[in-house]
């Protein structure tokens, strides 16, 4: 009985192993084939200097840029291939075909509308001010950054410096190669505020360990502002149609809000400054 017992369920296990193995194969979506086209490997032009965008740690590219192009990878089988590239050549690089798609943090703006082609934003973003705890009082009543002697630090050629260039004429403007030395002169003392896209400041403020417990936030936009990447303004159509299908998709499946959370876990927004 034991015997033809055993039997059985050898015959069970072999009759049914394939049937087990085609309903697991079914369960794995295959990578949808990518359009004609589409570069693969595509080339991501990146500046890794804005966190928490497109940032490096233990020498490695990350943020949420990066998280974003390795969901790309994941969900349509795209290689990833990053190029470093300073922030005022990504333009050229792009133009001159070294480069396939800008992801780093790029705001659209009418100007770069001209000469490239922009995905929809993923992300709306506006210029806020990073300042001491101790100059709070001094400096968030309106029209106390254009002050005369207040020192405001930027990154150059960002649309945070435009900003400060057209609406605080009578500070003195610094301008800082990335976020990083903008906010260290700020903790130093070299400059009273920083202005920047409100990630840097969100994310700043709100890093674990209570790092800058000496920094708060103005959370009162300066601008309205929203983030996209960038193809070739000539024959870019394509690419920027693809990559408008899968944000499309992360909004759907929330992979887009998990991915900017995990970045931005805190997000203070208040009136916005006329």
């Amino acid at each position: 009985m034991l015997d033809r017992c055993l039997r059985s369920r050898r015959r069970f296990a072999h009759c049914t192993a394939p049937v087990l193995l085609l309903a697991l194969a079914a369960s794995v979506q295959a990578a949808p084939p990518l359009p004609a086209g589409v570069p693969n490997p595509l080339r991501v032009g990146i500046t890794p200097n804005y966190p928490p965008l497109a940032f490096k740690e233990d020498g490695k590219i990350v943020g949420i840029e990066a998280d974003l192009a390795a969901q790309l990878e994941k969900d349509f089988g795209v290689k990833i291939e990053f190029i470093e590239t300073a922030w005022e050549k990504l333009g050229d690089a792009l133009r001159e075909g070294k480069i396939d798609v800008i992801m780093s943090g790029a705001s659209v703006t009418d100007r770069r509308k001209q000469v490239a082609l922009f995905t929809d934003p993923y992300l709306e973003v506006g210029q806020m001010v990073l300042l001491r705890r101790k100059d709070e009082a001094r400096l968030s009543t309106p029209g106390a950054l254009a002050s005369s002697g207040v020192r405001v630090g930027v990154v150059q050629r960002t649309t945070g410096e435009q900003y400060a260039q057209e609406h605080l004429g009578n500070a003195t403007l610094t301008p800082f190669a990335d976020v990083d030395a903008g906010i260290a002169a700020l903790r130093k003392g070299e400059v009273d505020a920083f202005v920047h896209d409100a990630p840097t400041i969100w994310s700043t403020v709100g890093r674990p360990l209570n790092e800058d417990e000496d920094l708060t936030g103005l959370y009162r936009p300066l601008t309205h502002e929203y983030l996209a990447w960038a193809v070739k303004k000539d024959g870019g159509e394509t690419l920027r149609d693809f990559l408008n299908a899968a944000l499309m998709r992360w909004r759907s499946d929330g992979t887009l809000d998990r991915v900017t959370t995990r970045w931005i876990p805190v997000r203070r927004v208040t009136s916005v400054v006329p």
